[in-house]
């Protein structure tokens, strides 16, 4: 059935349209970046923390009862002829060229502009993230969060396993932001997680700046990557469809020269599509999340995939103003990681679990149902804030092996084999290869940071997680490597389902459809990269 217009009214669709075509013309100028030794030396001139934008025109697209258009001024059928590449820059850019504007020195430095904030610099920022990993006694900076600190919210629910850490000698080190130096951190890709909206409507996705520590190219003892995954804010929230702007801008990337890529990018990654702040804003990477929240209600967020030490383990951490005279005004301050419910939770045999514990176990038996799912881009996990981890490891004491964890807990086996049965997937799973309590333990370490990003450490070279699947194969340890190299997951599995999300979308033929890709609203789903 060809539902009404799913596209802007009037004024936002002529804008989405003519930003577009005008970036995609390489018209769109980009603010012009600091040179390196003035991003080094000099304070960088405050800015308001909210810029103003252009006003975005209110509609009602999706109403709460039957999902059809109110208003139907300027009706736009839908066009089922557009279609989104998995395979281009529509959602991944790696090309080191139009990479190079995005150096993390210069991100850093527009978020600290953009937050008043200037007796902070771009390298004292960044230092400061890694001292969060020393220990007070060994701090780089006495004003900081650190692994011990009672401050420090990521260990919460769960002691850390491992602090310190033999990345925050990064917290000492001059040669972050210098190309060549071992130390550096170089950008490796650009990614759209448009995917990543949720039926909340406040934002329009992620978008993502990876960086690679220069020595894991050649070093694989040494080797760190940080994700800074922005959310952006959408100016109309409850209204998706002003999401049509940044969808259609990065579907305009398809087949364009690297100059207008380049171009395009900075436009929204440093400027703001019109109505829309730049990305690289601190509203965008968590200074409006709780550490409370769950992955579907978190406004963005930095995540450390690192192995300078083993074992190899995933962290988080967020944007935040600690309002306490003993700290600086604006740091990244640790927070738990989500849908990674902690290991050091489980008391086998005890006869008085804390609340925690209970809440441990009832994380797998209360999502059956979701990680039942038939197809892979399917399976998810809602994991309640109180039983996460502080860090997410491929082996040790911090590991997220749920199935080896519980493997002798025959009664929560037990309800889980129940909870299958009541909720009668309809999965048609081959002979030999049922839907089982050990399966579904399986997929619920795959949704945990570490597990999605290195599977055979968790299931073995086969990766299977039951009822005739298979979770996707990545690289060791991560999905995007030094090099911008791809893993399989993404190639073959995640990208092609993201590119079915923006396509949808962009279509704009099926109301149905496209509420039914946005991710529940406190979902803590966690994808690849």
């Amino acid at each position: 059935m060809m539902a009404r217009s799913l596209r802007p009214r009037g004024a936002r669709r002529a804008c989405a349209v003519a930003l577009a075509c005008a970036l995609v013309a390489g018209c769109g100028t980009p603010g012009p970046a600091l040179p390196e030794a003035e991003l080094a030396t000099e304070p960088v001139d405050p800015v308001d923390p909210v810029d103003p934008v252009d006003p975005v025109e209110p509609s009602t697209s999706f109403p709460a009862d039957d999902g059809e258009l109110l208003d139907p001024q300027d009706p736009v059928q839908c066009d089922p002829s557009i279609s989104v590449p998995s395979d281009g820059p529509a959602l991944v850019v790696t090309d080191p060229d139009i990479l190079d504007p995005f150096q993390l020195e210069r991100v850093l430095a527009q978020i600290l502009a953009r937050a008043g904030e200037t007796e902070m610099t771009p390298l004292g920022l960044l230092q400061r993230l890694f001292d969060t990993e020393n220990t007070t006694a060994g701090a780089v900076f006495p004003d900081n969060i650190h692994c011990d600190s009672p401050e420090n919210r990521a260990f919460t629910n769960a002691a850390p396993v491992d602090c310190p850490r033999a990345e925050g000698a990064l917290a000492r080190s001059p040669d972050l932001f210098t190309p060549g130096r071992p130390d550096y951190f170089a950008p490796v890709a650009l990614v759209n997680r448009f995917d990543l909206a949720t039926r909340a409507m406040d934002t329009c996705g992620e978008y993502r700046m990876i960086y690679a520590k220069q020595s894991g190219r050649d070093d694989p003892d040494n080797r760190l990557f940080l994700i800074f995954e922005g959310a952006l804010s959408n100016p109309t929230p409850g209204d998706i469809m002003t999401c049509s702007s940044p969808a259609a801008l990065w579907a305009s990337l398809e087949g364009k020269d690297p100059a207008t890529i380049t171009a395009s990018l900075e436009a929204f990654y440093f400027d703001g599509l019109p109505g829309f702040a730049p990305l690289v804003d601190p509203n965008h990477f968590g200074l409006l999340s709780s550490d409370d929240g769950t992955y579907g209600s978190q406004r963005g967020q930095v995540r450390v995939s690192q192995r300078m030490q083993d074992p190899w383990e995933m962290r988080e951490l967020r944007l935040t103003t600690p309002g306490k005279s003993e700290l600086p005004r604006l740091l990244f301050a640790p927070t738990t990681v989500k849908n990674n419910p902690a290991p050091t939770l489980y008391a086998p045999g005890s006869s008085e679990p804390t609340d925690a514990a209970l809440m441990f176990v009832d994380s797998f038996r209360m999502n059956v149902t979701l990680l039942a799912a038939a197809r892979v881009p399917g399976i998810r996990m809602e994991v309640p804030s109180g039983v996460n981890a502080g860090e997410s490891a491929v082996s040790g004491r911090a590991m997220t092996d749920y199935a080896a964890l519980l493997a002798r807990d025959t009664p929560l086996l037990d309800q889980i084999e129940e909870e299958i049965a009541r909720a009668q997937p309809d999965l048609s799973c081959p002979p030999g290869d049922p839907l089982t309590a050990e399966s579904i333990l399986k997929r619920a370490s795959v949704q945990s940071c570490a597990g999605c990003h290195a599977p055979e450490q968790f299931l073995g070279p086969e990766r299977k997680i039951g009822c005739g699947l298979e979770w996707p194969g990545t690289l060791g340890e991560v999905h995007i490597d030094e090099r911008g190299a791809l893993s399989p997951a993404l190639t073959e599995v995640f990208l092609p389902h993201r590119a079915s999300v923006m396509t949808t979308f962009l279509q704009a033929c099926d109301t149905g459809a496209i509420l039914d890709n946005l991710l529940p609203a406190a979902s803590d789903t966690i994808l690849p990269i």
